[in-house]
């Protein structure tokens, strides 16, 4: 028998300092992008009611929750996702607005998926909400806030794919198909299979037009040279403002300055029973999976007893963090920026708070090293200097970082009012 206690559950992982340093920082990073353009931070319970995800909108399968029961039988899930939880939040506390309302998050959220998949069950998202308004400015401005964000972390070379998946349900409104049959469509154009998509649509009867436009669905995908390529002719109201919506959004990403990162795809049609309008992924190389994705979702928040439009998106940090790692655009992390040496640990703690209240981060030795030691941990852990007291005086201080070493007083060290040094006061 395997002794359970030593591992993590399956789809989880235990992240260390460094790694945790790493995706704080990538965290933080995010979240300054979200601040810049006005969201708030909010945050919900990881626990939610079933029920909440147990909608026409909002509806998930069950084999992809994470169930368990309250004390008095309520059937609860691990939020796999934190828009739906902000939508009900929404509904019962913020429904009289002011709106908009511009909302950022970050946390964890969790799915079940088999055990042969790459993907974890445990990941955290960071992402945004903007609620209260249907424009094609806040489509703009999320898919904006995402590609900000995503560059403000590091990353160099990613594409984001826009589609409209108003413009699929139209083209299903002219076919006059049932649920079943638009279902088996959707399926093979958002998997881009042709063959069977072809295959599918001889069996059908379809206004010619209609027909062989679904059958270009899977390839039309580009620059707005796309959208010039359909004939809008024999296409309803509905449809052809989609077709607006992305021309509109394409155009003004690309006034923008975000052109060589943004592309049209007419085959993203996952989601539609939640996505009512733009919907968006994110890609780069190195990762199976879209770092980042979001859409429209106006239907949402209703199912909580709100009609009110919404559009956000989600990052996934995690994902953010792999890639970011295997295309070696991290930042080196650094541990402390001092190491104190001292026999006298009331004398080693005064120099030290002194020390951090210039700003510094320092660690004080509490296992008794020696001066070789200090050295071999002091590089091990990526600290930039030591500092031993030598008496109520005097330091020896060497400096890692480029190898000099001196002796000084504690008072020229701890300058408390003209300090010249490049670390606080301002002077980074």
């Amino acid at each position: 028998m395997s002794n359970w206690k030593l591992y993590t559950p399956e789809g989880t992982s235990d992240l260390l300092p460094t790694q945790c340093a790493q995706k704080e920082s990538i965290e933080n990073s995010i979240a300054g992008v979200f601040e810049s353009y006005g969201y708030q931070v909010v945050e919900t319970p990881v626990m939610q009611y079933y029920d909440a995800y147990d909608t026409p909108t909002s509806k998930m399968e069950q084999e992809m929750l994470y169930k368990f029961f309250d004390n008095e039988g309520r059937i609860m899930v691990l939020r796999p996702d934190v828009t739906t939880s902000l939508a009900r939040m929404v509904a019962t506390k913020l429904a009289q607005g002011p709106f908009p309302l511009r909302m950022h998050y970050s946390g964890k959220v969790f799915r079940y998926v088999d055990s042969y998949s790459s993907i974890q069950r445990e990941f955290c998202q960071s992402g945004i909400e903007l609620v209260g308004v249907k424009s094609d400015a806040a489509d703009c401005e999320v898919i904006l806030c995402a590609m900000e964000a995503l560059l403000s972390c590091g990353l160099e070379t990613f594409q984001v794919e826009i589609g409209q998946v108003e413009f699929f349900k139209a083209l299903m409104e002219q076919t006059g198909l049932d649920d079943e049959n638009i279902e088996t469509l959707r399926r093979y154009i958002d998997k881009k299979d042709t063959l069977a998509l072809s295959n599918c649509i001889k069996k059908l009867v379809l206004d010619e037009s209609i027909a062989s436009l679904l059958l270009r669905l899977p390839t039309l995908f580009g620059g707005i040279e796309i959208l010039d390529e359909i004939d809008e002719s024999t296409l309803n109201e509905k449809a052809r403002t989609a077709l607006s919506n992305l021309r509109t959004i394409y155009e003004t990403l690309a006034a923008c300055g975000y052109e060589k990162y943004i592309s049209i795809d007419l085959s993203l049609v996952k989601g539609i029973n939640c996505y009512t309008g733009m919907i968006f992924k994110a890609f780069t190389h190195g990762v199976g999976f879209p770092i980042c994705s979001g859409g429209r979702y106006d239907g949402l928040i209703s199912e909580f007893g709100a009609d009110i439009p919404a559009v956000g998106m989600a990052i996934g940090t995690d994902r953010l963090l792999s890639v970011l790692l295997r295309q070696n655009l991290l930042k080196e992390v650094s541990g402390a920026d001092i190491f104190i040496l001292s026999n006298d640990i009331a004398r080693s703690y005064e120099l030290a708070t002194a020390l951090r209240n210039e700003g510094y981060v320092v660690e004080q030795d509490t296992s008794g090293m020696n001066e070789s030691e200090a050295l071999i941990y002091a590089e091990n852990a990526k600290i930039q200097g030591i500092m031993t007291v030598l008496d109520d005086c005097t330091v020896y201080v060497h400096n890692l970082l480029d190898g000099t070493k001196e002796t000084t007083t504690i008072d020229e060290l701890i300058c408390d009012e003209e300090c010249a040094c490049e670390h606080c006061h301002g002077n980074e």
